[in-house]
């Protein structure tokens, strides 16, 4: 006899957070109505205000989700094991093949700090990341965050993010990671 299970429901919380990711990655923060994300959700539009207190919280939860998930992402990929030119390498790679797979939509915090520039908790979530992306870095390469090889490691990685953005083109991420491992 085979049993099935049934796949777990979402809370509504986290079926407006989804459809919120997709819809800002797809065509931006500014251009996706409160509406077309709740329709995404298939909740009523009181569920989006029960659990935000407005699109800006929205947002805010959307960029701590993706916050968290780059820090996930970013240690799954990487081995103590290697170098640490290998482990640059890896974190170039990821994001050459997110291109390549066209699942990269630019840096989602770089993306809200342009389309909500006043926003002061947008621009904190950002700077968590930034500070993610140091610390990481600095792991990767065994030096201290403030060092000025991550310091330019980190410049590297945000110029091969706006390339991979603005030309869609592997090719260039990996030239950048190529560029980091010099660095190294």
């Amino acid at each position: 006899m085979e049993s099935t299970i049934a796949p777990p429901v979402l809370s509504a919380r986290a079926r407006l957070l989804a459809s919120a990711s997709r819809l800002f990655q797809e065509h931006g923060i500014n251009a996706t109505g409160i509406d077309l994300i709740v329709r995404g959700a298939g909740v009523a539009k009181a569920s989006l205000y029960n659990n935000f207190a407005s699109k800006e919280a929205l947002v805010v939860s959307y960029l701590e989700d993706e916050l968290n998930g780059w820090v996930d992402h970013a240690r799954s990929v990487d081995d103590h094991r290697w170098s640490p030119r290998e482990r640059v390498a890896a974190l170039f790679e990821v994001l050459a093949l997110s291109v390549e797979s066209h699942t990269f939509y630019g840096c989602p915090f770089t993306n809200a700090v342009i389309e909500l520039p006043e926003c002061v908790a947008v621009r904190q979530v950002a700077d968590r990341y930034r500070d993610a992306v140091r610390a990481h870095i600095s792991v990767l390469v065994e030096e201290a965050p403030s060092s000025t090889s991550v310091s330019r490691l980190v410049l590297v990685y945000d110029g091969a993010i706006t390339a991979a953005k603005v030309a869609r083109d592997a090719g260039l991420v990996r030239q950048a990671g190529m560029l980091a491992q010099e660095l190294v």
